[in-house]
C-alpha cells in the first residue's frame, strides 16, 4: 500500500511544470512538510543566517507558497484581508488584492489562517468566514469569488475557517468548511459537492491519500477523522477522536495504509486503514501536536509535544511511528513548527528562534540556532529555492538566504 502521489498527477494533467524548488501549497509540493532541497547550509556565522529582505504582510498566520520566483501569502489590516504576491528575490509587491473581512481576534491576534495554493497560473485563497477566491497568479485579477457563508451557512467556530485550500484534481478545490468539507470547481467556483451546514468543525487542512485503490480526502474534524471520496463527497469511513476542547489543528500524517492524528488536547493515535474502515494501532500522549504538524522521516515522527500548551514541559520529540514510543525529547521549543529537508529538521519555536536539528532517532543533535524574528510564531517556515521564509502573527515576513 502506498501514498498516492497527487502532486505528480497534477503536474501532468494540468500541463504545469512544478519545479523541484517550488513550494506551491501548504506543507509543500507533496503536502507533507518535507522539502527535497539538500543543498542548503546550516553553517551560520555568529550573526545567523543572512537576511535578504523583510516585508509587512498583515496580521495572521498564513504561511507562504512559492512558485516561479513569486511568493504568495495573506494577512489582515484596516478591516481587510489582503492576498499578496511578492518578488522572491526582493520582497517587493508584484500585486495585492484586498477585500473586507473581520479580524476575528478572539483569544489570539486573528487574521487569515489559511495559506494560498498556486497551480495552473491561478491562486486560490480562503478567508476565515469561507470567502473563497480564485486570482490570476500573474496579475492578481479576480477570476471568480464564492462566499460559502452565504451559500451554505455552516456554523463556524470563533476562529473560523483555518485549513488551507487543497487541489484534489485539476477541477476540484477542497476546503475544510462544514462537517466534512466542500468542493468547488476550479474553473468557475461552482459547487461540486458540500457536506451541509452541520456544527462539526476543523482547523486542519484536508489531506489526500489512497487506501486500497480508493482516492480519499481526510478531514480531521472536532470529533472524528472523516474520510470522503474527493470526487463526490461520499463518506467512506469515520474514526472517533476528540475530547477536551477538541481544537484539532494538526493535519493527519499518512504513510501507506496508516494515518497518524494528533492534538494538544487528545494526544496522538496511529490508525491502520483496511476494508473500508480504520482500526487503532496505538494511542498515547507521547506526541500531542497543536499548531505545528509533525513530519515523518524514516519511520520516525518529529514534532512538538504541546500537551498543556504553554507549560514548561513542552518538547521537540522524536517518536517511533510503529510503537508510539519516545526516542528522545528536548525542551525549549514551545508551541512551534517544523519542516524537514534532507536529513535535517528546520524547527521554529513559537518565539521566533530558528534551529537546525539532525533527524537522528538515536539522540538530539543541534546543528545551528539563531533568533531570526520576534513575536508569536505559530506559522510553519518554508524552504524554497534556497530561501527560508519565516513570519510572525503581527505580519512581519522575513526571507533568509540558506544557500551555501
Amino acid at each position: 500500500m502506498r501514498l498516492f502521489r497527487w502532486t505528480g498527477l497534477l503536474a501532468v494533467v494540468c500541463g504545469v511544470t512544478v519545479r523541484a524548488a517550488d513550494w506551491p501549497s501548504w506543507r509543500g509540493p507533496d503536502r507533507n512538510g518535507i522539502s527535497q532541497e539538500t543543498d542548503w547550509s546550516s553553517d551560520w556565522a555568529t550573526t545567523g543566517p543572512k537576511k535578504v529582505w523583510t516585508a509587512t504582510v498583515g496580521v495572521g498566520f498564513s504561511a507562504v507558497t512559492v512558485s516561479a520566483e513569486r511568493v504568495f501569502t495573506a494577512g489582515w489590516a484596516d478591516g481587510q484581508d489582503t492576498v499578496r504576491c511578492l518578488e522572491a528575490t526582493t520582497g517587493k509587491a508584484v500585486w495585492t488584492h484586498a477585500y473586507e473581512e473581520k479580524l476575528g481576534n478572539k483569544m489570539y491576534e486573528g487574521g487569515p489562517n489559511a495559506t494560498p495554493v498556486v497551480a495552473g497560473g491561478k491562486v486560490f485563497a480562503v478567508s476565515k468566514t469561507g470567502r473563497t477566491l480564485c486570482l490570476d497568479a500573474a496579475s492578481g485579477k479576480v477570476k471568480w469569488e464564492v462566499d460559502l457563508g452565504k451559500q451554505i451557512g455552516a456554523k463556524l467556530s470563533d476562529w473560523g475557517v483555518s485549513g488551507s485550500p487543497v487541489l484534489a484534481d485539476p477541477k476540484t478545490l477542497l476546503i475544510a468548511y462544514g462537517p466534512a468539507g466542500v468542493a468547488l470547481d476550479t474553473g468557475t467556483g461552482r459547487m461540486r459537492w458540500n457536506s451541509g451546514n452541520g456544527k462539526d468543525m476543523t482547523f486542519a487542512t484536508p489531506v489526500l491519500a489512497q487506501f486500497g485503490g480508493q482516492p480519499t480526502a481526510l478531514f480531521f474534524m472536532s470529533e472524528n477523522l472523516v474520510a470522503v471520496d474527493p470526487k463526490d463527497g461520499r463518506r467512506l469511513w469515520t474514526s472517533a477522536f476528540g475530547q477536551g476542547y477538541k481544537t484539532h489543528c494538526s493535519d493527519p500524517v499518512v504513510i501507506g495504509d496508516r494515518v497518524f492524528i494528533s492534538s494538544g488536547d487528545d494526544g496522538g493515535e496511529l490508525l491502520k486503514v483496511s476494508g473500508g474502515s480504520a482500526q487503532r494501532v496505538w494511542k498515547n500522549r507521547n506526541l500531542s501536536t497543536f499548531t505545528g504538524t509533525a513530519v515523518l522521516l524514516n519511520g520516525m515522527l518529529y514534532g512538538h509535544e504541546t500537551a498543556g500548551y504553554k507549560k514548561p514541559n513542552q518538547e521537540l520529540r522524536c517518536v517511533d511511528l510503529e510503537t508510539g514510543t519516545v526516542k528522545w525529547g528536548e525542551k525549549g521549543f514551545g508551541q512551534g513548527s517544523i519542516l524537514a529537508a534532507g536529513d535535517r529538521l528546520i524547527v521554529l519555536s513559537d518565539q521566533g528562534e530558528l534551529s537546525v536539528v539532525r533527524a537522528n532517532p538515536a539522540k538530539f543533535e543541534l546543528l545551528a540556532r539563531y533568533q531570526v524574528i520576534g513575536g508569536k510564531c505559530w506559522t510553519a517556515p518554508v524552504l524554497a529555492q534556497g530561501r527560508l521564509y519565516v513570519r510572525n502573527a503581527k505580519g512581519e515576513l522575513v526571507c533568509l538566504d540558506l544557500r551555501p
